[in-house]
């Protein structure tokens, strides 16, 4: 058995906190859902008064760019809480479902009841925008939440835990974050009665198989490949400035960022041509200023990564332009271009997660969909061309989740979506009517009103005549 991390929390400890978690879900839970639309909102106004101190953590833990804080941590929080707390009385409300004719005399409907304690195990690339995106509609729907953050990242989450008791606007214990190793994080998925997991597939797999013999539901997001099709008649002008920003944003470690280009053969040099002019044009550096485009990498094993799928990419035959070590000890790298990717190269089946853009040539626009849906991963895709019809006639043939026609990553500003892998990419889906639904146990109500001293007629005895009436009742309903 390999040794605990050093900030593993005892099971002891973990018990205390799921205990006054469900104490004060248990208020929580009696709140209006109007009071606690309005208690979120005062408490996102509380979060962002302090945004320059979280800009700084989150620069300090994983080296993200001020910019790519503003647009990727902050911005898509913001939107989140929009949705979320505007369409949650329509979302959440009693629901009346149809009966038959027949049944006029009932009432049907659900009601969205808390499932009770959320667990949330959240990774270190966006280490503010997916906690506070899963976090918040939690809470909306009337449970209480842990959050296990990344080892690699936990003051990020820490801010967010002290700011929101120092706001006072919750009940003590509803929020809280449990710092930890894998341990802890099994503890919380063993004492949760929902678990949200981001993170590696082997790890997310482990949290499906624990989930599945507590009989509790797990929603998973397990990284992608994003494959970029781009057809001959691409306007390859954004074409190519969204590869780079899709490859590069975050110093490539967005789930959702493109990891493999197919080109129709009649735009592939033209093509590649503007993905050297807009890729030479970036400035990377260590700086948290507004004057730098590419960041650090979060870690030395994704520095091992980039070099690993860089040599394995030169040894079978690839043009690499770019991929210098710029400085070694601080992880800054220039991004990569690798020309002549090929199927069997690591850069190709792998997820990088790293400033690698691997492009290949495709005689017909059914290879590039071939090759796109064989691999296992199914979370984000995108189709480039003038065509837009064309375009989203194909997006529908792709196997992923998440699909763009001219567009990548826009998603995460579109909460009305849902944002969900398919195949080996995850199980469930965050954000629009499901993502905050999937917080709540459909409890299903029917209503008998009248009339009240009447037995129903398909109750004991039984009789012949009386059940060929009810079958006749039955078809005409």
């Amino acid at each position: 058995m390999a040794a605990p991390h050093p900030t593993d929390l005892p099971a002891a400890a973990l018990d205390e906190s799921f205990a006054r978690a469900r104490a004060a879900q248990g208020l929580w839970a009696n709140y209006t859902l109007s009071q606690r639309v309005r208690l979120l909102r005062r408490l996102w106004s509380v979060l962002e008064r302090g945004r320059e101190e979280l800009a700084g953590v989150v620069h300090e833990e994983t080296g993200k760019l001020r910019s790519e804080f503003e647009l990727m941590e902050l911005g898509p929080s913001r939107l989140a809480l929009k949705y979320f707390t505007r369409n949650a009385h329509r979302l959440l409300q009693d629901r009346p479902a149809p009966r038959p004719w027949t049944l006029l005399n009932k009432r049907a409907y659900v009601r969205w009841s808390p499932r009770g304690v959320v667990g949330v195990v959240s990774p270190w690339n966006m280490p503010f925008l997916l906690p506070f995106s899963d976090v918040m509609p939690a809470l909306l729907a009337g449970n209480a939440v842990i959050l296990k953050p990344s080892e690699r990242a936990p003051r990020t989450a820490l801010w967010f835990a002290r700011r929101s008791a120092a706001a006072g606007l919750l009940p003590e214990g509803l929020f809280q974050v449990l710092p930890g190793g894998p341990e802890t994080g099994a503890g919380v998925v063993e004492r949760s009665d929902l678990v949200v997991f981001t993170g590696g597939a082997e790890a997310g797999r482990s949290v499906a198989r624990a989930a599945g013999a507590r009989m509790i539901p797990a929603v998973l997001e397990l990284g992608g490949k994003h494959p970029m099709l781009v057809l001959r008649d691409a306007p390859l002008e954004r074409a190519a400035k969204a590869a780079v920003w899709g490859a590069f944003a975050n110093c490539g470690q967005v789930c959702v960022g493109v990891e493999r280009v197919f080109v129709e053969r009649a735009a592939h040099d033209a093509f590649c041509a503007l993905l050297e002019r807009e890729t030479g044009a970036l400035r990377p550096g260590l700086a948290d200023g507004w004057d730098v485009d590419l960041g650090r990498l979060a870690g030395p094993d994704r520095l091992a990564v980039f070099e690993r799928h860089l040599d394995d990419a030169r040894a079978k035959g690839a043009r690499v332009v770019g991929g210098e070590i710029l400085d070694r000890e601080r992880l800054l790298v220039s991004p990569a271009l690798v020309f002549g990717a090929q199927p069997g190269m690591l850069v190709m089946e792998e997820e990088s997660f790293a400033p690698i853009l691997p492009v290949m040539a495709v005689e017909r626009v059914e290879d590039a969909l071939r090759l796109a849906n064989e691999h296992p991963s199914g979370l984000a895709a995108s189709v480039w061309t003038r065509d837009g019809r064309r375009g989203e006639r194909l997006a529908a043939l792709l196997e992923c989740g998440v699909v763009g026609v001219n567009d990548l990553l826009t998603h995460n500003a579109v909460h009305s979506l849902p944002f969900g892998g398919w195949k080996a990419s995850g199980l469930g889906v965050r954000h629009s009517e499901e993502g905050l639904r999937m917080f709540c146990r459909p409890q299903s109500v029917l209503v008998h009103e009248w009339p009240l001293g009447s037995p129903e007629p398909w109750w004991f005895p039984y009789g012949r005549l009386k059940t060929r009436l009810l079958e006749l009742l039955s078809r005409l309903s």
